[in-house]
C-alpha cells in the first residue's frame, strides 16, 4: 500500500517531466530555477548557476563563463542563443546565452528531485 501511494504522488511530477522532454521550447537558467522550485526544492537562480558550475554542467571562469561544457552538449541539455546588435560606433556586440532544452529541463529536475528524496 506504500508503495502505491509513493507511485500516487510522484505521478503528477512524472507526468510533468514527460511533457517537458518533449518540449521544443528551450528556456533560461532562471526559468529552469523557477521549475525545480516549482517541484519543491528550495534554489534559485544564482545558486543552481553555481550548482551547474560546480557539476561540471557549465564553464567556471574566463570569458566562456556560464557556456555549456562540452559534456553537457554531448548530452544536448543545452542550447546558446546567439544575437547580434549594432553599437552607435558601427561596431558589432554578439551576446551568447545559454539555453536549458526540453531534454535539459527533464535531465535536471528528475536530478534534485531525486537528491531531495534522499
Amino acid at each position: 500500500a506504500a508503495l502505491t501511494a509513493d507511485n500516487e504522488t510522484m505521478k503528477p511530477k512524472a507526468l510533468f517531466a514527460d511533457a517537458v522532454a518533449t518540449s521544443h521550447t528551450s528556456i533560461l537558467i532562471g526559468d529552469l530555477a523557477k521549475l525545480i522550485r516549482q517541484n519543491g526544492v528550495d534554489i534559485g537562480q544564482n545558486r543552481l548557476f553555481a550548482w551547474l558550475r560546480e557539476h561540471g554542467y557549465l564553464i567556471g571562469s574566463g570569458d566562456r563563463r556560464n557556456m555549456p561544457t562540452q559534456r553537457a552538449m554531448d548530452l544536448e541539455l543545452f542550447d546558446i542563443k546567439e544575437r547580434t546588435f549594432q553599437n552607435p560606433d558601427g561596431s558589432v556586440r554578439i551576446t551568447k546565452t545559454t539555453k536549458v532544452t526540453g531534454k535539459g529541463q527533464q535531465y535536471f529536475i528528475n536530478k534534485f528531485l531525486q537528491k531531495e528524496a534522499v
